[in-house]
C-alpha cells in the first residue's frame, strides 16, 4: 500500500509541477536513463519507465514546472537512488527527453 502512494505521488507532482528548459540534453541518452534500473544507484532494480509506462504520460506537463524536482523526486523515492545534481548531464538528458514525450 506504501508503495502504491508513493507511486501515485510521483505521478501526481509529474502531473502538477512545471518543466524548466531542457538545453543541451541528448533524447536518446535520456530515453535509455529512463529504462536503465541502475540510474543514479537505484536500489531496487526499479526504472523510471516502470512506474512511466506510457508516453501520454507527460503531455500535461506545464512548461512553467521545475522537472529537475519531478525527476529527483522519483529518483530518490520510488527509485530509492540518489538525486542528480540540476546541472548534470544526466539531468539533461532525463528532461530533455521527457519534454519531447510531452509534445
Amino acid at each position: 500500500m506504501k508503495r502504491k502512494a508513493l507511486i501515485l505521488s510521483c505521478v501526481f507532482m509529474l502531473a502538477t509541477m512545471s518543466v524548466c528548459s531542457a538545453s543541451d540534453g541528448n533524447q536518446a541518452n535520456g530515453e535509455k536513463l529512463f529504462s536503465d534500473p541502475n540510474l543514479s544507484g537505484s536500489q531496487n532494480d526499479n526504472a523510471c519507465i516502470k512506474c512511466h509506462p506510457r508516453k501520454d504520460e507527460f503531455k500535461s506537463l506545464s512548461k512553467n514546472k521545475d522537472l529537475n524536482k519531478m525527476i529527483n523526486a522519483c529518483i530518490t523515492n520510488p527509485l530509492a537512488g540518489k538525486a542528480l545534481e540540476n546541472d548534470s548531464q544526466e539531468m539533461k538528458d532525463l528532461k530533455s527527453y521527457i519534454l519531447s514525450q510531452s509534445k
